[in-house]
Parts: C-alpha cells; structure tokens; sequence
C-alpha cells in the first residue's frame, strides 16, 4: 500500500469517528437505601448482633442491577413497643451496675451506626451496596453504638427498623462520632462513651463509674477504662469545637435563619 493510500485509509477512519461521536461510559445510577426502600425498589433488613454490631440485609425487588449508598447516619429503631421487663440501673439495664440508670422502659435500646464515603469492608466506593442484581440479596455487617442508656441491649429477637438518624437524635456531633467509628477511626467502646454523653447526657464521672456487675461473688469489671472515657472526652471536644466552627454566624438583631428580629417582636 502506497503512502497515499495509507494517509487516506487514516484520514477516512478518523472522520468515521468524528461522525459516530465520541464513546461514553454512562456512571450507575446511585440511589439512597432508605429512599429506594421507600420506593419500593428494594427491601432493607436491620438486625442487631449486639449493642456493638448489625446486619444490614438488602434484597433488590427491582428488574434491574441497582447500586445503593448507605445513608450518612442512621438508626435501628425497636418496631416492637414493648418488649420483656428491663432491669433497673447500668447502661443496659439488669446486670449492671452504675449511676442514673433508667432501665424501666420496656423496650430494648436504639442502636445507630454511619456509612462510609470511601466504603469498608463488604460496602462498594459509594459506602453501600454496588450493582446489586435483580432479586438478590446481600448483607453487610456495621459497627454500632447505643443510643438510649439504661434501656436493654439490642438483640435479634427482636425487629428492628432501619431510619435516618436526624428522626431520633438531632444533634450533629454524634454523625461525625458515629462517622469515626464506621472508619475505624474510634474503637467502639470509646464511640460508645462519646454517644452516650451526647445523646443520653452522662458525665464523664459518670460514665468512669460504669461497672458489668458480675454474680456470684466474681468481681466487678469496669465498662470504660479511664483511657476509653479520656479519649471519648477528647472527640467530644474536637467535634465541638468543628460544630462551632461551621455554624452559621449570627448577627445583632438576626435570628439563626438570617431573619431580622425587629419583626418578630
């Protein structure tokens, strides 16, 4: 083949791809869970191992491969109202023994946990479930704390539901809590000590004076150990502090929406 030829073999091949157009590769669609729970297009299954673990069971109801991303926090929520006679005193009712117990509500506690931008064992880049096909199902294990102290501990004998956080705890400190945990950047014990000073209102002596009561005559185990409370104390005051630092400044004469309050009085 002549130069000539060859020259015009290239010159009619790359006008054969300025006509078809460049090629495009169409990013998956990424959806919410709890939002394509609600739109029927998958079943979300929340089952806790423990105070300190869960299962998130998704099944894709859908007749297409779908990838989903885990919310940025959320709650197991007991769906059962009521649920066997709870002990008095101790994070987790009977079998404990510290301060300011409150075991006598019925029903287990709520548990929460977060997802993770860059994903974590069993979860996809998006911190969920990537390119789940139709009608299959896949279970994810997360790390979780308890939310409400003194109530009993999470357990699979009872049904849970999984929701956003914001609908039981609406203080934004405890995602970024939850947020270390889920990247492993807390262990759980001290996620646990930050959570429940955040959102059940312990002290910190309080939460250094928590012991597993054992019987028998066996001695007392402290839940915390002092390096567990001081670290939890330390995140407690870092996520305070990058709160404060984000929160929108409020003017004289301005409410927190930027709304003058020479109106509103």
């Amino acid at each position: 083949m002549s130069r000539f030829s060859m020259l015009a073999c290239a010159v009619a091949a790359l006008a054969l791809g300025v006509a078809a157009g460049p090629s495009r590769t169409t990013a998956p669609e990424v959806h919410d869970m709890l939002a394509a729970e609600q739109a029927g297009l998958v079943t979300v299954r929340y089952i806790p191992n423990d105070s300190r673990s869960a299962q998130i069971v998704v099944t894709n109801r859908s007749d297409r491969p779908l990838t989903l991303r885990m919310p940025e926090a959320f709650a197991g929520v007991p769906v059962l109202a009521q649920f066997g006679a709870g002990g008095a005193g101790g994070p987790f009712g009977a079998g404990m023994n510290g301060p300011g117990g409150f075991a006598a509500a019925n029903v287990p506690q709520a548990a929460a946990g977060a997802g993770v931008a860059n994903g974590g064992p069993g979860l996809g880049a998006a911190g969920g479930f990537q390119s789940l096909p139709p009608e299959r199902t896949r279970s994810v294990r997360v790390p979780t704390v308890c939310l409400e102290y003194g109530k009993p501990e999470p357990t699979p004998r009872v049904a849970y539901q999984l929701v956003p956080l914001a609908s039981r705890a609406s203080d934004p400190r405890l995602t970024a809590v939850l947020q270390g945990l889920a990247s492993g950047e807390l262990s759980q014990k001290v996620a646990q000590a930050a959570t429940w000073h955040i959102a059940s209102g312990l002290t910190w002596d309080q939460l250094a004076a928590e012991t597993i009561k054992h019987s028998g005559g066996d001695r007392d185990v402290a839940f915390f150990t002092p390096e567990e409370v001081e670290a939890a104390r330390a995140v407690v005051e870092i996520v305070t502090q990058r709160h404060a630092e984000t929160r929108p400044t409020v003017k004289a004469g301005e409410s927190a929406n930027g709304t003058s309050d020479a109106g509103n009085s």
